[in-house]
């Protein structure tokens, strides 16, 4: 019997690509009707945040590449508007609108299983690959933000939970799970999905939106679909092009990973593990020495916690034989495990990093949120790996208290160009001897320097020469380096010496007033007296016709600096500045 499929179509053009609406079943004509697709691909591009046009953009690239009788294209996207949740099934180069709730949340692992096993459902293939697409990547701690969501990305246990229903525990792993956004190629992340992925592609740093190559790997894929998984993924590896980019702090990489290796890797880590925690008295040196040369990622977000774990191996000068052993077995595990690994040849990055941080205020300190929703001890890799009871012990978080948070004395006015003088004191509850650290708020540091007793007050001082008010932060850190909570005090420093104020007079008509949410203004003048008394250059007189410029030049006159009347079509104020 000959089949019919019955559609309407209405004409939405989604960034130039066509749309069929309201398919509810696939009914795809195939040349064997019994014979399982290589291939379906399952593309999860949460665009409900910053993203939004960049994944609209990603669609159209998808769409143009196409689906065949042996490679399946599918899309959950959601941009960030209300309601525009779409699931696509593309057919030849059609986008297929399927049945899905108008808004979903993409911060919601469930969303990520129901794609997942609805797909499968429809497309029986001998291959499955999820690739994950979102910003605000942040590692261990969490993937895919979703500005309509709840507030809390998908954190590890939730993304696990997720992979074991979609994988029914493992017995039906995907083959390839890529995850599009910064920080994820991560030793904690990859741990923690060993039991449901074969195979892991990620960033250990982030990218630049356009960087994954989407339609490079399909289309090669769509060429040759009887690849094998890695193969695959080492073609998409492949062809991504790593930069130097120095005006993020970022060298992009991308890598792939045999999961199957990461249960021997994680025993050694533990046994490295242990080996630091029964001589940590005599090898810190070399563990901060390493620490401090290795490659560090996501230093665009101001982090320095994520490492590249092979990298800070090679610079570990610990001759002792029984770490050597391990840092052997550990590069030779790696060697096999990341067996596609895209980088510049300058950069000593290994495909996976790990978990270093080396302050206690890192320790747990959430990138994304005010409070962590899912601490490290809840990572697989932590629970079974004795590497966080390492960096606990290491930054003196196990059986010692931090310092009190530090108290700042001092001015909180003055003028740019003079010295003034703070004090700081703090106490340590074990009365450990203190050293303190500095941020001044204008761009100024002092680094580490003490060491001082418990409850000295110290005096400290510094000179500011911009007009501004700058928070003041101190930090105190004891001898075990447990760091304490930030100690702040705010200075206003106005922008001249008090009585040398220079002052304008405004009196007339405007044409266009502008005013921010603090009340400053800037406007256009039709006709307007200017007395100006302008320290150093005297006094002045000028009648201001219309001009097609702002006044004053390139900015808002503050609130605080003006008294006066300001109303749409006329100004009479004294500006003071």
């Amino acid at each position: 019997m000959e089949k019919k499929l019955v559609i309407v179509l209405v004409g939405i053009i989604l960034i130039g690509s066509q749309s069929i609406i309201g398919a509810n079943t696939i009914n795809i004509q195939k040349e064997d009707e019994n014979r399982s697709l290589e291939w379906a691909i399952m593309i999860y591009l949460n665009g409900d945040n910053a993203l939004s046009a960049a994944q609209g953009v990603i669609l159209e690239e998808i769409r143009q590449v196409g689906s065949t009788a042996d490679v399946q294209l599918t899309v959950l996207i959601d941009q960030n508007q209300e309601g525009d949740t779409r699931l696509y099934y593309i057919i030849g180069t059609t986008l297929v609108q399927q049945t899905w709730p108008s808004e979903s949340n993409m911060d919601d692992a469930d969303t990520i299983k129901d794609f997942v096993l609805k797909v499968k459902n429809d497309y029986p293939a001998n291959h499955y690959e999820l690739i994950i697409s979102s910003n605000k990547g942040s590692g261990w701690q969490g993937i895919c933000w979703d500005d309509h969501g709840d507030g809390i990305m998908i954190t590890m246990p939730e993304l696990l939970d997720c992979l074991n229903q979609i994988t029914n525990n493992g017995e039906d792993k995907l083959d390839i799970l890529g995850i599009e956004t910064c920080m994820t190629g991560n030793l904690e992340v990859a741990y923690n999905i060993r039991n449901c992925v074969d195979i892991f592609m990620a960033y250990p740093e982030c990218a630049l939106i356009g960087d994954w190559p989407y339609s490079e790997a399909f289309n090669d894929l769509i060429d040759k679909p009887l690849m094998t998984p890695s193969e695959f993924a080492s073609v998409t590896v492949n062809f991504f092009v790593p930069q130097d980019l120095p005006q993020y702090d970022m060298v992009t990489t991308m890598a792939a990973t045999e999961l199957s290796y990461l249960n021997s890797l994680a025993a050694e880590i533990d046994d490295l593990a242990v080996e630091f925690l029964n001589n940590l008295e005599n090898y810190r040196d070399q563990i901060t020495t390493a620490l401090n040369s290795a490659r560090i990622y996501a230093l665009l977000w101001d982090i320095d916690y994520y490492i590249d774990f092979y990298n800070f191996l090679e610079l570990l000068t610990i001759d002792d034989p029984d770490v050597v052993n391990i840092k052997n077995n550990i590069f030779s595990i790696m060697d096999t495990a990341v067996f596609a690994n895209k980088h510049l040849p300058e950069d000593p990055s290994h495909g996976l990093s790990i978990y270093f941080p080396r302050r206690t205020s890192d320790y747990n300190n959430s990138l994304r949120y005010d409070e962590l929703p899912s601490p490290y001890e809840e990572t697989l890799f932590a629970i079974d790996t004795q590497w966080d009871e390492f960096l606990k012990t290491y930054l003196g978080i196990t059986e010692n208290n931090p310092p009190e948070a530090p108290q700042i004395s001092g001015p909180t006015e003055g003028v740019p160009g003079i010295e003034y003088e703070f004090s700081i004191q703090t106490t340590d509850p074990e009365n450990h001897q203190l050293n303190y650290y500095i941020e001044w708020g204008d761009g100024d540091i002092t680094d580490w320097f003490g060491p001082f007793s418990s409850g000295d007050e110290i005096t400290v001082n510094h000179t500011y020469d911009v007009k501004k008010t700058y928070t003041i932060k101190v930090k105190a850190r004891d001898e075990l380096n447990a760091e304490s909570n930030w100690g702040t005090l705010d200075i206003k420093i106005p922008r001249i010496k008090p009585g040398l104020q220079s002052r304008i007079i405004l009196f007339g008509k405007i044409s266009y007033l502008e005013k921010n949410d603090e009340g400053d203004i800037r406007f256009l003048p039709v006709k307007l007296f200017e007395y100006s008394k302008i320290v150093e250059e005297g006094r002045c007189l000028k009648i201001l016709e219309e001009t097609y410029g702002e006044y004053p030049c390139c900015g808002y006159i503050p609130k605080e600096n003006y008294r006066g009347i300001v109303k749409d079509n006329f100004i009479a104020i004294i500006w003071s500045f």
